[in-house]
């Protein structure tokens, strides 16, 4: 669903969007483009002023350091003039004015540790380039003149959109089809037809229904979100969601639904007449506490609001609820095959591209001989298994699973990585896993 067609009155909410580019003069920061751009040149200076840091800790017991000592020392204290801006301008003209020292050090100091060093601050210099050079990469002025500019050519082009949705209604009406887009906003046509009083079909809906029940809640839209609202009775409606879960801001889902009622709801010992009811569940049934307790512990080290959506605290963590039988045997391994590569440039020849893509299969081959490889050792050293009554066995190839991101690329190469260890496979590319017979 395009983002057009998710919005509940597509119209009005593309002639707003386009409105917003019709400023004044104002400090770019303010804007809704310049919130974000600061924001993130404010987080990645904060990163390298933590990463700085944290080395002028590592080094500080070193032999012959201490011309290095104040040179980070010095790195840190003008890194941070910068971050202390408070306005656009500010932070512009003292990244642009920004130099640092040239890197010394004592002859004494041993050249592997030398090099380490210099290797991390040059990592830092460009960091400070990149920020420069694609975030703040012009003043306040500028940028808001650049924006100003752009208005009357997204009026062109709003104007294109609705004349072409105009054209393409008319086609599908004359040829009497309709797509999914089309049955959710026909329908909120008829609940927000305007009546004298209430709605007459709004007031028959919400008469009908006692109960109004609402499953993957996070992956609502706003159409949906409105046409709910139009039928409901406002205290008949039981939501079940977990915006852990939410993958489809692609397809316009809006997460932000659940997180508003997830926050302002109320548990029951707080609850108070006439407010919303919350129930959290946490228990987890399907998984072994192991299993739990390293996903808590990732997401409890990774997952904020920020990123996220949330803040993963005790609060949040998934309980044990079933009983299994536990032996020695089982824990969770986490390998990581270090593909780290430079970050590419978005002005890239086809030739570059298709060497980047190759580079991307190869890395997709390491994935996938470590997995058959790691799948092999499992047979060969009868890794122990519990049955559904919980008695124990070895294992067997039907056991073992491989849960892929997508498989039109991927599904072929550990295929064959496994075929090649004259193994049994067998690719599920509709649910993007690998079984084994």
């Amino acid at each position: 669903m395009n983002l057009f067609g998710s919005t509940p009155f597509p119209e009005k909410w593309l002639e707003e969007k386009v409105e917003e580019f019709n400023i004044e003069e104002k400090s770019f920061e303010k804007t809704p483009w310049g919130e974000i751009l600061f924001k993130k040149a404010k987080n990645e200076l904060e990163n390298v002023i933590i990463r700085l840091k944290k080395e002028l800790e590592d080094i500080r017991y070193e032999e012959d350091i201490e011309k290095v000592v104040v040179i980070l020392s010095e790195d840190i204290r003008k890194i941070t003039n910068v971050y202390e801006k408070n306005n656009w301008d500010e932070m512009y003209e003292e990244l642009r004015l920004l130099k640092l020292d040239t890197f010394r050090c004592d002859k004494n100091l041993v050249p592997e540790i030398k090099d380490k060093i210099k290797k991390k601050r040059d990592n830092e210099k460009a960091c400070l380039k990149d920020i420069s050079s694609k975030i703040l990469i012009s003043s306040s002025s500028e940028a808001c003149k650049d924006i100003k500019n752009m208005y009357e050519i997204l009026l062109k082009i709003k104007d294109i959109i609705l004349e072409f949705s105009k054209r393409f209604s008319k086609i599908k009406q004359d040829r009497n089809i309709m797509d999914f887009t089309d049955i959710e906003h026909f329908a909120l046509e008829i609940l927000t037809k305007e009546e004298e009083g209430e709605n007459h079909i709004c007031k028959k809906y919400k008469e009908k229904f006692e109960e109004i029940l609402i499953d993957e809640y996070q992956d609502s839209n706003l159409v949906q979100e409105s046409i709910l609202t139009r039928v409901s009775r406002d205290n008949n409606i039981f939501m079940v969601g977990d915006v852990k879960q939410s993958i489809y801001k692609f397809r316009q889902a809006r997460p932000e639904l659940f997180l508003e009622k997830y926050e302002s709801y109320k548990q029951k010992d707080e609850l108070k007449e006439g407010e919303n009811l919350k129930i959290q569940l946490f228990m987890n049934f399907r998984s072994r506490k192991n299993i739990l307790d390293i996903t808590n512990y990732i997401f409890d080290t990774i997952m904020t609001k920020e990123l996220g959506d949330i803040d993963y605290t005790e609060e949040e963590y998934l309980n044990l609820g079933a009983k299994y039988e536990e032996t020695d045997e089982l824990k969770i391994e986490t390998h990581i095959i270090d593909l780290k590569e430079e970050e590419e440039s978005i002005y890239k020849s086809d030739e570059k591209k298709e060497e980047k893509i190759d580079e991307k299969i190869e890395d997709a081959i390491l994935e996938a001989k470590f997995v058959a490889n790691k799948i092999k050792e499992l047979m060969d050293k009868k890794y122990v298994v519990s049955n559904k009554d919980g008695s124990l066995r070895n294992i067997k190839y039907k056991d073992i699973a491989v849960i892929l991101r997508s498989t039109k690329t991927l599904a072929p190469i550990y295929e064959q990585e496994i075929a090649k260890l004259n193994m049994p496979v067998f690719c599920d590319t509709s649910s993007r896993i690998f079984r084994f017979s």
